[in-house]
């Protein structure tokens, strides 16, 4: 136990000294720009991870390619004719397809499913305009819809497009891919609005008693891409055919900085890498594998093309650590959602209790971020995130706007996220009785069944890897 200690002594002072992983995300998103995926600065931070990784010493450091159809931004207009005549700014979402659309709107609150099971058959041939993210405040207890949960709603019931309309003031646009597998067009027009503009046009439509008319025009241009996953090692000496990974998503949006999402989470993977890579190889149990992600802001590319082309490691990966908004705020808020692996939060709250630092576990099937092609699998993952626990904002917050800025993170709660990434995995890469196992084909099933996502994972045919 002393030798351990000593390890994490270094693991925790070699971070807690070091301003690297800050200076990264200067460096991604001062220097290189928003890596919007398939642009040439998704490309040019592929590379820049991966000198870095290089550089603190980890071996098998490569980049793999990702073929995905790519989408660039065009024109995006916004009208109200009638009651009144006005024009908005927005956004088109991403995979929006080029087109014009013009009709009545209707108002469909949170997007939820009580919110359609109540309108009905009013839906169909309008203008649906929704909440972007569901505020938990005053709704029943119950689980919040992902923002495709919210479209796929509009284009089941028959909607013509769709605004999504950001939750926090501050006249943001808010954004978020829309496409499907692959990289395919959306199946109707989506734009995203700042709350300033989704409540005028709610106000205006109710003039002379309404209904409210709008007019959509889109652009925007497809075309096919190759993007590329960063992946390092540092070899486990004692099991080193087992492996743990850590996975980020590099890319961002184009109209941010990304900062939040995903840089922070990046540079805390990478300082994690750093710092477990200085460490002697004999302190490492299991193989510790970085994988970076491109891609993951429009429909996960990177890590299900990873799992694709990696089918055979499932077996012997023993957990799967997702670093998806690690990093935010000021330090002191992170916590770790397990998903697929319910039975492994006595584990960690365990270490929590060990590590003498206070983590909250929890767990939840959730398919939205880059765990879940692992998760699928029957792989345990877990997603640490770092939510700044003073905020009031609604949802992502900053994330998926304009405001997805540098200026928000900050040195120490870059260096809080990545002193317990690197603890974790040092964790249950040495642990010989590490208690996570791999689900079966069943057991992912009824998981999948429990969280209501059969159906959508049926229609993009990949329900067959459950398990697999």
């Amino acid at each position: 136990m002393s030798g351990v200690r000593e390890v994490e002594r270094q693991l925790i002072g070699d971070i807690w000294m070091s301003d690297e992983p800050y200076l990264n995300l200067l460096h991604l998103c001062d220097d290189i720009g928003s890596r919007w995926a398939g642009s040439p600065s998704e490309h040019a931070a592929g590379e820049f991870i991966q000198s870095k990784l290089l550089a603190y010493g980890l071996e098998n450091v490569h980049l793999e390619p990702v073929q995905f159809g790519a989408w660039e931004r065009g024109e995006a207009t916004l009208r109200m004719t009638a009651p009144v005549e006005r024009t908005f700014s927005c956004v088109a979402l991403p995979y929006c397809p080029a087109g014009e659309v013009e009709g009545e709107l209707i108002d469909v609150g949170d997007g939820e499913e009580d919110d359609f099971a109540r309108l009905g058959e009013a839906v169909r041939g309008k203008i649906a305009i929704s909440a972007a993210e569901t505020n938990p405040v005053g709704r029943p207890s119950g689980k919040l819809s992902h923002r495709s949960d919210k479209l796929a709603r509009a284009v089941a019931a028959g909607a013509s497009a769709f605004v999504f309309v950001n939750q926090n003031p501050g006249l943001l646009h808010i954004t978020g891919g829309i496409g499907g597998p692959g990289g395919k067009p959306a199946p109707i027009i989506g734009i995203g609005v700042s709350w300033e503009t989704g409540s005028a046009i709610l106000r205006l439509a109710q003039r002379d008693g309404g209904p409210g008319r709008l007019a959509l025009r889109t652009g925007g241009r497809f075309f096919d891409n190759t993007s590329y996953n960063v992946v390092g090692d540092i070899p486990g000496s004692r099991w080193p055919d087992e492996l743990v990974l850590a996975g980020a998503h590099y890319d961002g949006h184009d109209i941010s900085q990304g900062a939040l999402d995903d840089g922070a989470g990046t540079v805390v993977g990478m300082e994690a890498a750093r710092a477990l890579a200085a460490l002697p190889r004999e302190a490492i149990g299991r193989t510790i594998r970085f994988v970076l992600f491109c891609g993951e802001e429009v429909g996960l590319f990177g890590s299900w093309a990873y799992t694709a082309a990696h089918a055979e490691e499932a077996a012997r990966t023993r957990f799967m650590l997702n670093l998806d908004t690690a990093g935010r705020g000021k330090g002191g808020s992170e916590s770790l959602m397990l998903t697929g692996a319910p039975d492994l939060i006595p584990y960690f709250k365990e270490h929590a209790l060990v590590a003498r630092y206070d983590y909250p576990v929890t767990h939840r099937f959730q398919s939205h971020s880059d765990h879940f092609p692992y998760a699928l699998r029957g792989i345990p993952t877990a997603t640490l995130s770092s939510p700044d626990d003073k905020s009031t904002l609604v949802g992502r917050g900053w994330g998926h706007t304009e405001a997805d800025t540098v200026d928000k993170a900050s040195l120490r709660g870059l260096q809080m996220a990545a002193v317990l990434t690197a603890r974790v995995l040092f964790q249950v890469a040495g642990d010989a009785d590490f208690p996570g196992r791999r689900r079966n084909r069943e057991e992912v099933l009824e998981q999948v069944r429990e969280a209501g996502l059969e159906d959508r994972l049926g229609r993009s045919g990949r329900l067959d890897l459950a398990g697999a």
